[in-house]
Order: structure tokens, then sequence, then C-alpha cells
């Protein structure tokens, strides 16, 4: 159960078997278990319901599930959305719920004309990394403009929108500023460079482990050298591919600009090209790494191979961890915590599944040569129990780290089932329950393996492998489909973040009610005050006067002002309308900041007497 699709928890404690009959058991030399029809039926429906679960939930998915939104959002903005201001304003303040880059990216002003009135770049303002500004052309007339922006947030994920504000009055028509997303093709290769990339670094980090610890002679194999020289060069295109595909996704540019050097030098100075650039550096060491390995491994004592094996695993957390610090795990809470757990998954990733990739080349490969000799690594059965105990280390380390994750990205039960990200990992979370029970019915065969060959040797090859290749095989398959679901969920919203947005975005009516004392009899009552739909921008008043028994009543005079005491705001008046018995409301309110306004009512109620109150109520 991981968070994150690179973090493939493809968690498997063994060599997977499955579908075995009765004839494969007996053709390995393991005893087959008695079988009954009674019994075959319910396990058969029981493995089809398996099957068939993770398929709905990709249905769901697919047809559920809408494009990917952003990680940080447009918290407010001066002069705010949908506001109308006296006087021109000098600058255009962004205020986004996490740190944000502008290099590929940027702030664009437009008069109702479309033509561009903001001056120079984009620039963090007094609030910080969170805080965008751009400067206005003095002067500007009144009417509608337009506020198109588009940033890159801190897990290094771009994201963009617009709003609109008025100079003093608004304008017959609105700049028109188009679409803002990515052309698709650049969205379509960067996916399939960072899929490459997830799976080039497990085939890569894995497989050498397996063949240090397990197989050193195996590495004289043709097809696993090949293995590992294609993992390793995947990795190193797809990062090139990434580097060079960053700027144009971020900055919503055709695929042509994946070649323009300003693109190029600009993406180079943001987090994720930082990270890889890292990842190109380290991967030179691992190249040089690797062809000392294949040179000497056949040969390598084992104080040399724990050498080598420790600098791999060195270099395989060094390659992981340019995914983590520029990621899901490397913005929020706990993150040096989190950062750590993510390096620990992708390494028991690895080498979960570069060992599985290594044993798939040796079982379905050719044994000999074309002289008839015996090739060098071939598999054996204590090998293949090696495997499975590490195996189930990496298990157990996948799922503590994999809930862990999960936990900090999904937070609820509720953004588990109505998100994108939370469909995505029960999604996930099947496939790799499938290989968890798939692993336990392997640890039952080749314990029974084990038992009919209780005098092999370690060197001793296997005999028939018509099961264990089946398992294998399944395994495999089983793989291949935890990547790709990890792949859409390493570039969608968690669901932590992606709740509580549509939870804020939800209508919401702030509301509150105080009584009040204008002196006699008749000079009591409650006032019931509601700002609708109580967020930054334009607003809706509404004031309810009543008496003690909560009748409605029309006092002479009804006023109202407003107040943001912790942004220096003073008392605002507000006109407001009487509509209905006991009702008074002001449309059009501009709020422009989020905060606890204070909203004071003056109930006159004779012509000496007169009550003021004051309820506070928080925008969002």
């Amino acid at each position: 159960m991981a968070v994150e699709v690179k973090r493939a928890d493809v968690t498997v404690a063994d060599v997977t078997v499955v579908g075995v009959t009765e004839a494969d058991a007996v053709a390995d030399g393991v005893p087959a278990p008695p079988t009954t029809g009674r019994r075959t039926a319910p396990r058969r429906r029981l493995l089809t319901w398996l099957l068939a679960l993770p398929v709905l939930l990709a249905a769901l998915v697919v047809g559920g599930a809408g494009p990917a939104s952003a990680h940080a959002e447009l918290d407010s903005s001066n002069p705010a959305a949908e506001s109308t201001v006296p006087t021109a304003p000098a600058t255009v303040t962004l205020r986004f719920t996490e740190g944000v880059e502008t290099g590929l990216g940027g702030v664009k002003v437009l008069d109702p004309q479309g033509k561009r009135v903001d001056t120079g770049d984009a620039e963090h303002g007094i609030g910080g990394p969170s805080t965008v500004t751009v400067k206005l052309s003095p002067g500007l007339a009144p009417g509608t403009y337009t506020v198109a922006w588009r940033v890159v947030s801190e897990d290094s994920h771009p994201i963009a929108g617009a709003f609109t504000f008025n100079i003093v009055r608004a304008s017959a028509s609105s700049a028109n500023i188009g679409s803002q997303g990515a052309d698709s093709s650049v969205t379509f290769v960067d996916g399939l460079a960072r899929g490459l990339a997830f799976a080039s670094y497990a085939l890569l980090a894995g497989s050498v482990l397996f063949l240090v610890a397990l197989r050193p002679a195996a590495v004289g194999r043709f097809r696993v050298w090949m293995l590992l020289f294609a993992s390793w060069a995947g990795l190193l295109v797809s990062t090139l591919a990434a580097l060079m595909l960053y700027g144009p996704k971020a900055s919503a540019l055709p695929f042509s600009s994946a070649f323009d050097l300003d693109v190029l030098r600009a993406t180079l100075e943001t987090k994720l090209g930082r990270a890889l650039s890292v990842r190109i550096l380290v991967l030179g060491a691992a190249g040089a790494l690797l062809g000392y390995l294949v040179a000497v491994l056949p040969g390598a004592g084992r104080r040399r191979r724990q050498v080598l094996g420790a600098a791999w695993v060195l270099l395989s957390a060094g390659l992981a961890a340019t995914w983590s610090l520029s990621d899901h795990a490397s913005v929020g809470m706990q993150a040096p915590l989190a950062v750590t757990a993510d390096i620990v998954h992708l390494l028991a990733m690895g080498t979960w599944l570069g060992g599985l990739a290594v044993m798939v080349l040796l079982l379905f490969g050719t044994e000999r040569d074309e002289d008839g000799e015996q090739l060098p690594g071939a598999l054996d059965v204590p090998t293949v129990a090696w495997f499975s105990k590490i195996a189930m280390i990496c298990v157990s380390v996948l799922i503590v780290t994999g809930v862990y994750a999960s936990w900090r990205q999904v937070g609820s039960f509720d953004a588990l089932f109505s998100t994108t990200f939370g469909l995505l990992l029960i999604l996930k979370a099947n496939f790799v329950t499938l290989m968890i029970a798939a692993a336990w019915t392997a640890r039952r065969w080749l314990q029974a393996r084990l038992r009919a060959s209780a005098g092999a040797r370690a060197g001793d090859p296997m005999g028939r492998k018509q099961t264990i290749r089946r398992a294998v095989a399944a395994e495999a398959a089983l793989a291949i489909a935890v990547i790709a679901v990890t792949t859409v969920l390493v570039n969608t919203e968690p669901a932590r973040t992606a709740y509580a947005r549509e939870e804020a975005a939800k209508p919401r009516i702030a509301s509150g009610s105080t009584p009040f004392d204008a002196g006699g009899s008749a000079g009591k009552g409650i006032v019931d005050v509601a700002i609708d739909p109580a967020k930054a921008g334009v607003n809706t008043i509404d004031v309810f006067v009543r008496d003690p028994l909560r009748n409605p009543v029309d006092p002479p005079e009804v006023t109202v002002t407003v107040a943001l005491p912790d942004k220096q705001i003073d008392a605002i008046v507000v006109p407001v309308e009487h509509i209905a018995p006991g009702q008074w409301r002001a449309q059009g309110v501009s709020l422009p900041l989020a905060g606890t306004w204070q909203v004071s009512i003056a109930v006159r109620t004779t012509d000496i007497d007169r009550a003021i109150v004051t309820v506070p109520l928080k925008v969002r």
C-alpha cells in the first residue's frame, strides 16, 4: 500500500504462484493437495471476485475522475477577485497556500481590450515564497481588468488560474485569455518519460543488488548485461527528456520550446530542475561503478562484493532522493521524516522489482551457449529461497512506509473515497493485495519444493521450472499494473489537499447572532447576520432584526459597517436595502481579504434610542 507511484509497493514476499494445477505440482515433484469439487467452486468464485475488484475500481476511477488539479491554490489576492476598487492599484499581489516559483510562469494583467498593463517580472512579496507581486502601469483607466497567473508549487507541479477586478466600475467587456493548459503532446511525452524513469530506476537498483548478493556469476550472461545497460540508459534518457519537457509543461509552451535554451536555463533554476541535474550526475557515477561491477563481479570474493553492494546502495539512495526531495514528500507536515521514508520505500521497491527482473531472464532464457556449455549463474532452489526472504523484508518495509505516506497524503476516509488520488490508491492497494495473496500461496509451494529437494546443494540448478515460470510471469504482470497506477498517482493532487480545497470551494454562509438593547420596553431584540459565500471577494450581507420572541420587526433605521482590525481596515459603511419584514440586504459587498470581519449593526428604535452591536464573522 503505497502512496505515490514511483513508490511501486509491489509487495512480493515470494515468487508468486498463480493458477498452479495438480499436474504442475506433480511434474515439479511436489505432492498436490487433495481437492474436492465442493471446495474448488467457492475458491474459483473467490478468485474471480479478487481479480474483478481492481477492474471495477479502474472503471470507477476512469469514469468519475476529472483532470489532475493543482497541489497549491490561490488563497487570496489584492485586489480581490471580482472586487471593485475606487482607484487604480500600483500592484497586484497573489497569496498562495504554499510557496511557489515564478521562473517558468508569471503574472499577466490585461486591460479590457486585452493589452498588458503589468510592468516587469513577477516577484515574491513581503510574505515570502507564498506571495507573488507584479507592478502595474500608472494611471489605469476605469474598467474590468483580467489577471492571469501561472506558477510552480513547492512539489514541482505547475498551477494556473485567472480572475478579474474592476477599477471604479465594470466595463462592457473584458480580455479573453484563452486556454492555460499545457500542450497535449508535451503532457503525453512527459508522462511516458516519468513512467520510464520509475521503471528504469527499479530495474537498475534491484538487479545489481540481486546479482551482487545472490548470483554474481549471472552478470556474464548477455541478457543480464543488456538489462543492466538498458535500465541505466533508460533512466538517463528519461531524465533528460523530463528535464527538457518540464519548462514547456510548466509554462504552457509548445513542444518545440523543449529545445529553447532560455527555457532550459529557467528550468535549471527550479527545484525540480536542480533535482534532475543531480540525478544525471549521480547516474554518471553509477555508470562508472556499473562498468566496474560487470568486469570484476564474476570473480569477486565475499569482502569485495560487500563493499560493492554498499557503494551501490548509497548511489541508489542518492537517485531515490532526487524524487523524494522534489515531490509530494518534500511538502507539508513532517517533511524530513516523509522524505526519509520515501527514499527507503523506493529502495525496497527497487530491490524487489529488480531482483524479479533478473529471475525472469534466468528462468526464460537459454541455459546453454552455442557450444552446448552450461551458462553461468543458473537459478537453483536455495537462491529462490533467499530471494523469498529478502522480498519478505521488502514487503514489511513497503507496508510500513506505504501506510505512513497514505495517512500523510490522505488524512481521512472521506478524502480516500471522494478524490481521484484516493480511488487510485485503493486500486493500487487491491493489486498489491493480490500479489500478497499470491506470495502466500507461493511460499507454501516453495517450502514443499525445498523439502522435496532436501539434498540439493547451493549450486544445483532447478529441475522442472514450469510452475515457477508461471509464478514469476504473473507477478511481473501485477508489477506492471502497480507501476502504471503509481505513475498516475505521482502527478495527481494528494487526497488531503484536494479534499480540503473541494470543501473550501463549497458554498458556505458565515452567520452569527447577538441581542441588542436600545432602551425601553420596545427597544430590545435580536440581530442575526449572514455573509454569503463568506470568501474573500464579493459577498452578500443579510441582516435580520427580531423581537425577543424572534418575530420580525422593522425599526425606523438600520445601518451596517464592516471592518477588519487585524489588517488595519477601518469601518466601512455598507448600504443596505429593506427587502422583507425584519430583513435588510447589502449586495456586491467587497471583502478583499480573508480574516475575521467585524460586522457592526446600528438599530435605531426611536428618535433618541439607538443600539450598536458587533458580530465577528470569519471570511475565508
